[in-house]
């Protein structure tokens, strides 16, 4: 183990590197040796970030890859024991030991409760079909079903549904804090319930608010501009909390350590990058003046190549791609590789 820990301290950029660019490499050292990545048990999630991640790594400086790989050694040589992570790998290590008919009970309670099973279906519903039921629904029943949703399949629903049918159901999202779980369950399993409010316990772990910023940082910027002018005229306390709670492409000089954008830059797609840029070029300049001034000279040279190769982006193409780095860099938020700078409360006079 101690030529392992000399590798790790004679490489000082091993502590910039996040856990994710981490596993992209070691996962790059074994598919490179041979092993499928079937045998790895990574779900497409799992997958998709770390292909993801790879693609922004670029060239990585032998001494690097060798402290990485002395680190995961080290790792693994200190688990005593590895369990199976799912029910069907714990079971196959059992079921020889066990009676064939607890075998099945047990099997029969693999999936969880009706309404796990039932939210999990409509989480896995395309979106459209979703909107369309949604936009027939009561627009509490539909609040209730986009709280439960991802933030990003939410707004994706909502910039399918009629305009005063997505203010009206947004609109709910602040009232339905203290909906019972239960009915919550119930709206899960049927999509069709009576609401109560006489529960002390809310359903969701997030205020309305956190809710609705949550929604709209991932819609698009002309559907996020209506709706806050609309809770503007129609709740401004709410609107004033829905803002400060909010993160959008524009905040990104205010609220982003300059250090931490070459971390965001390596999620994106080069593509994505080049459209989101080039659009901030005529509405957010210093946005993008922000994000040039943070990474390399060469890396900064390349992308005004490319945005100048590409040609004009669409403004729909433009706010998608910037739409798609704020989600890359929330997601990175969540993961604790980045840290957003505070906004500081103004003192009343």
């Amino acid at each position: 183990m101690s030529n392992q820990t000399s590798l790790i301290a004679q490489s000082p950029a091993l502590n910039s590197l996040s856990q994710r660019q981490k596993a992209a490499i070691i996962v790059r050292l074994l598919v490179g040796g041979g092993t499928s990545i079937d045998s790895l048990d990574l779900d497409a999630d799992a997958i998709w970030k770390i292909t993801n991640t790879m693609t922004g790594l670029g060239v990585i400086d032998q001494d690097v890859v060798n402290a990485v790989t002395a680190e995961f050694i080290i790792t693994m040589e200190k688990m005593g024991m590895v369990f199976e992570k799912d029910l069907d790998g714990s079971l196959s290590l059992l079921s020889d030991q066990m009676d064939p008919k607890v075998l099945g009970q047990v099997k029969d309670r693999q999936h969880g409760s009706a309404e796990e099973t039932a939210w999990r279906e409509i989480s896995r519903t395309d979106s459209d079909r979703l909107a369309l039921l949604i936009e027939r629904e009561n627009p509490r029943i539909g609040a209730i079903i986009l709280s439960k949703l991802s933030a990003a399949k939410s707004a994706e629903i909502v910039g399918q549904i009629d305009g005063e049918a997505a203010r009206a159901i947004l609109g709910c999202i602040t009232k339905i804090s203290e909906v019972d779980t239960e009915v919550v369950n119930q709206i899960g399993i049927a999509l069709a319930a009576s609401l109560t409010e006489n529960s002390d316990d809310g359903a969701f772990k997030d205020s309305a608010e956190e809710r609705i910023g949550a929604i709209l940082n991932v819609s698009q910027s002309a559907f996020r501009d209506q709706m806050l002018e609309n809770f503007e005229k129609d709740d401004p306390a709410a609107a004033e909390s829905i803002r400060k709670l909010m993160f959008t492409f524009e905040d990104i000089p205010t609220r982003i350590v300059g250090r931490d954008i070459s971390k965001i830059l390596r999620g994106v797609e080069d593509s994505t990058l080049v459209a989101a840029l080039s659009g901030a070029a005529e509405t957010m300049p210093e946005v993008k003046e922000f994000i040039m001034s943070n990474i390399s000279s060469r890396l900064a040279e390349q992308i005004e190549e490319n945005i100048k190769d590409n040609g004009p982006v669409k403004p729909r193409d433009a706010d998608a791609a910037m739409t798609q780095m704020v989600i890359a860099l929330k997601e990175l938020e969540k993961s604790g590789d980045i840290k957003l700078i505070e906004i500081e409360e103004e003192e009343e006079e």
